[in-house]
């Protein structure tokens, strides 16, 4: 259900998140300003410490989320960030090896990169990589067996080669990495205490005995109602496929547009 609500376009996300607040305070606030709900001096005290220890309970959890799922989102994008490097070293390097094979190499490159963000950034991809992404990989590699077939017997071009070979070798390990790293992730019943605790901490703001004016019972419990909701939509937002595709399908553009730029010999 998590997973389904991360799917959702982001200005939703935002709706859902400061709507569903703000719907639950409207009722006790206007209950609250109607006097249906009796109050007394001692109840503002009590009710002000419970919303001070629930706000805290809320805050602490609520910047331990956010840590974790940022961390987990840098990790993730730096993992492609390995692999997108290798790749334009290896395109380097084989352009100052042999700059006939360059042209091949660099077609390759780019399909694989453009299976890369349809298949494994644009959607979850499974454990282990697309299947799609991976034969385009393996035709990437299967250039470069043909290349140190090639050479074996040749120990000038073989010695030239290697820094080519060894960059391979690097992206092998480098998309291992990435396709075997689990996607990071909001824990479903962390979220669901944060959330409890956000609405409590609303809810008790809006219990608060009405002021003079009536208007600062709405300003206090409708500001932090949207207060509220729109933290709780950017870690939804910092959680979601929209961030995690955008921020690693302009890593593959940077890496294709650098592709593109032609080369003064």
């Amino acid at each position: 259900m998590l997973d389904a609500f991360l799917a959702f376009p982001i200005w939703l996300i935002v709706l859902i998140s400061v709507g569903v607040p703000v719907l639950i305070v409207i009722p006790f606030v206007r209950a609250i300003l109607n006097e249906r709900i009796p109050s007394d001096s001692g109840d503002t005290e009590g009710l002000v410490a419970v919303f001070g220890f629930i706000g805290t309970a809320f805050t602490l959890l609520l910047a331990f989320i956010i840590v974790n799922v940022w961390s987990d989102q840098v990790s993730s994008q730096n993992t492609l960030f390995n692999e997108t490097s290798t790749l334009e070293s290896i395109i380097v390097e084989t352009r100052a090896f042999d700059p006939m094979l360059a042209p091949k190499v660099k077609g390759l490159v780019l399909h694989y990169l453009n299976d890369v963000r349809q298949y494994e950034v644009d959607q979850s991809p499974p454990s282990g990589g697309d299947p799609r992404a991976e034969a385009s990989f393996n035709k990437l590699l299967e250039e470069f067996n043909a290349l140190e077939k090639d050479v074996e017997g040749n120990t000038g071009r073989k010695a030239e080669a290697q820094t080519v070979l060894e960059e391979v070798k690097q992206l092998v390990d480098d998309r291992d990495n990435r396709v075997d790293s689990a996607a990071g992730t909001l824990d479903a019943i962390t979220t669901l205490v944060c959330i409890l605790l956000a609405l409590l901490a609303v809810l008790t703001m809006a219990l608060l005995p009405a002021p003079s004016r009536r208007w600062i019972k709405w300003v206090q419990s409708l500001g932090v109602a949207v207060a509220v909701g729109l933290v709780m939509s950017l870690v939804f937002y910092i959680a979601s496929d929209a961030y995690t595709s955008k921020a690693e399908d302009q890593q593959i553009r940077r890496v294709e547009m650098a592709m593109e730029i032609p080369q003064v010999d």
